[in-house]
């Protein structure tokens, strides 16, 4: 046996996997929260192929424990020859890991830095980096209603600039757009529609777009058009997300709710 593969080297490898695996969870649930607090397409980037990853990896990190504990009733697999399936399932894993990862690469359009250890975890960035940087608290972020008059104004002002200019059309309306149009910053905005509608950004968009759906329909845009072009011009960008938005709005699948009118 090659005493690189001793016990001691073994077991820091497998300590060492842990490690990553729970702190990618922890990174990829930060980045999740945060994603529905400061874009309104955030379905689209959760990137399905991220928890296959985190899965595959899951079953790296589970396959020499399973081999140790099936070692000890067949110690003739501990040999190179013997281990073979091992090595074989591993180098599998592997390969499916990278070609997945190279295929689907990340190109986020929102500036953020995610500190695991702070008590201040999301860290937007301001869009043209010449601003101060703004805080996003998406560990403690808070969804109880505020009533206060700050909140009521700013709900107000909210509510009445989306419905005059339509905002929720654009499909890739994020947080800071939002804001630069109120002249404020994206924390203030963020605490107003978690508190005062008590919903995240994401949501409370897509609750607008749902809205302008049933409105078309209402008007039998749906006679001439495909629901899915409706979705569209109303700003959802994917057939998947606006199905799963306008069953979590209606509880029903747009269909459905057509058939029942």
């Amino acid at each position: 046996m090659d005493k690189d593969f001793d016990n001691w080297y073994h077991n820091t490898g497998l300590i060492s996997m842990a490690i990553y695996f729970t702190a990618s969870i922890r990174y990829y649930n930060l980045y999740r929260k945060l994603m529905f607090q400061v874009v309104s397409y955030a379905n689209s980037i959760l990137f399905k192929w991220i928890k296959t990853y985190l899965y595959s990896f899951l079953v790296m990190l589970v396959l020499p424990i399973v081999f140790d504990i099936i070692s000890i009733f067949y110690p003739e697999l501990n040999s190179y020859t013997g281990s073979w399936w091992f090595f074989l399932f591993f180098s599998i894993i592997m390969y499916y890991v990278a070609i997945t990862g190279y295929a689907n690469p990340i190109v986020t359009k929102i500036p953020f830095e995610i500190s695991m250890f702070d008590k201040k975890p999301a860290l937007l960035l301001s869009s043209n980096y010449s601003t101060e940087n703004i805080i996003i608290d998406i560990e403690h972020e808070t969804f109880k209603e505020n009533h206060s008059p700050e909140i009521e104004n700013w709900k107000a002002k909210i509510e009445t600039l989306i419905q005059a200019q339509k905002l929720y059309q654009n499909p890739e309306l994020t947080l800071t757009d939002l804001a630069k149009k109120l002249e404020t910053n994206a924390a203030v905005v963020s605490k107003t529609i978690n508190q005062g509608f008590g919903l995240n950004f994401n949501d409370f968009i897509n609750n607008y777009r749902i809205e302008a759906v049933k409105t078309s329909f209402e008007i039998g845009e749906h006679k001439k058009s495909t629901l899915l072009g409706i979705a569209f011009d109303c700003g959802f960008n994917s057939k998947a997300t606006f199905n799963r938005a306008f069953k979590k709005n209606t509880g029903l699948s747009p269909k459905d709710f057509l058939n029942k009118r």
